[in-house]
């Protein structure tokens, strides 16, 4: 996954300025200097269907009776509401941006011990020397989120399709049995799929720590349909390591980058033809 962040280049320099008369900074000539806005991009490379089909999601589909699933742009969305509501003093959304953070640690580790467990057995052939299996067209899909929680996402996906590649190729190459395969092959998106869906218990009714704490009809409302909140959630005391700063307090702007789209159907994404093996 390459990175690649200016803000706002040209083809002379790496920053861009935008002229201003309310601007306290001045060039030599008296010209008012200010930074354009920030904006980011992030290419991720996906050779699997496994990864590919939680790009998208799954609606679902209720005549079949077909659960949904959520996919990375949905999530990303999701994300974006409770790290606005976050900073808008909601303690519901600092609470679930916490249990979000806490399954994305243990869905990174669940795969990193799903991939080195695959590892020992590529790497235990006598005298072979097994490289992965790679897609011949990869899908390139540019990401530009607006929390750190949805990078964080696309972070597991992209790991999620290196650890499938490499429970392919132990297939491949005859050390992984069918029943074998197709149970790793399961547990590799299970954690991912789970992540995804951990927001999907929030509601946002617009509600506020004094809400809660003055049990105003907001607040109970708030508990009615989420629950009792911790005590340090309440007070504050307690907040998720990437959450936002509250508004009104120092440094309290949201970060300067396009919002996610909600509906992955109106996203553009360079969905190109994977290699013909196919993860079903």
């Amino acid at each position: 996954m390459n990175d690649a962040m200016a803000d706002n280049p040209t083809s002379n320099d790496n920053t861009r300025t935008t002229l201003s008369s309310d601007s306290p900074s001045r060039a030599s000539g008296g010209t008012p200097i200010e930074p354009g806005r920030l904006t980011n991009s992030v290419r991720m490379t996906i050779q699997t269907r496994v990864a590919q089909r939680l790009i998208h999601g799954r609606r679902a589909d209720p005549a079949s009776g077909t659960p949904a699933i959520v996919g990375l742009y949905r999530y990303a969305a999701m994300t974006r509401q409770l790290w606005t509501a976050a900073g808008n003093d909601d303690p519901y959304a600092d609470w679930w941006l916490l249990r979000v953070e806490q399954e994305t640690d243990a869905v990174r580790e669940q795969i990193q011990r799903l991939r080195q467990h695959i590892d020992r057995f590529l790497e235990g052939a006598p005298a072979m020397d097994i490289t992965l299996a790679h897609s011949l067209e990869p899908a390139v899909v540019e990401l530009t989120f607006g929390t750190p929680y949805a990078y964080q996402g696309a972070y597991l996906l992209a790991d999620l399709d290196e650890l499938v590649l490499a429970i392919m190729t132990g297939r491949f190459v005859g050390l992984l049995d069918r029943e074998t395969f197709e149970r790793h092959l399961e547990e590799s998106g299970r954690g991912v799929r789970r992540l995804f869906a951990t927001i999907q218990g929030y509601r946002h009714l617009a509600v506020t720590r004094d809400d809660v704490r003055q049990a105003t009809q907001k607040g109970q409302r708030a508990i009615e349909l989420m629950g009792e909140l911790p005590g340090e959630i309440l007070s504050g005391e307690l907040r998720a390591a990437h959450a936002p700063p509250l508004r009104g307090k120092a440094d309290a702007s949201p970060p300067e980058t396009a919002p996610e789209n909600a509906d992955p159907e109106d996203k553009d994404v360079a969905a190109e033809k994977l290699d013909g093996s196919d993860e079903d």
